[in-house]
């Protein structure tokens, strides 16, 4: 059972591995393509919309997201760095239950069937991977992507910052839009969402 229902058992069924090349047609896969930006965050078939958003946010701070990769990868051309691992190996920090795991995985990533099938979950917002690498390494950590089917924004900021959050709901807290400019000002890490039914993803 995942997120309160159980897993559709021809999930796995409906997508085939590719690796980047197989889908970026004439792009050069890389970790990171000229910076990193909120922008890059696509969700696609999965509903973990909360996940994304965790991701998407923490992008505007660039630095966290660069210290989930062990490794130093290129974030705009001639830095001296690599662009991406030619063997497609990649190794993700983690902070799982207060506690920072490093979780390995490959390029291989769950893609739609048929020459030119993007990838099913989340999407390369051009050649870059990192967002399909941290996603990909966050369904390890917890057993499979249909595990990331359902959560809150609060908890994909804990595990992708090792910090604390504050969590409030508007209808049980007086939060003000200038509280959020307050803490947006203070370059705290925000996120908001609103309650409804996924009908769209899998």
């Amino acid at each position: 059972v995942v997120g309160g229902a159980a897993a559709p058992e021809n999930l796995g069924a409906r997508y085939v591995w590719k690796r980047p090349a197989a889908f970026l047609g004439a792009g050069k896969a890389e970790v990171f393509a000229q910076g990193l930006f909120p922008s890059d965050v696509q969700q696609g078939a999965l509903g973990n919309c909360w996940f994304m958003c965790s991701m998407s946010a923490i992008a505007e701070f660039p630095d966290l997201v660069t210290r989930l990769f062990v490794q130093e990868w290129s974030e705009v051309e001639g830095d001296g760095r690599p662009e991406c691992d030619p063997q497609g190996m990649y190794a993700l920090q983690m902070c799982k239950h207060g506690q920072w795991t490093t979780v390995f995985v490959d390029d291989h990533f769950p893609c739609r069937p048929g020459e030119g099938g993007s990838p099913a979950f989340s999407q390369a917002n051009g050649p870059e991977m990192w967002v399909l690498l941290v996603e990909k390494a966050y369904a390890k950590l917890h057993g499979s992507y249909t595990a990331l089917r359902s959560g809150m924004c609060y908890e994909g900021l804990m595990d992708l910052t090792g910090a604390p959050t504050l969590y409030r709901r508007f209808e049980d807290h007086d939060v003000s839009f200038a509280d959020m400019e307050r803490w947006d000002q203070s370059a705290w890490v925000v996120c908001a969402s609103t309650p409804g039914v996924d009908t769209v993803t899998e």
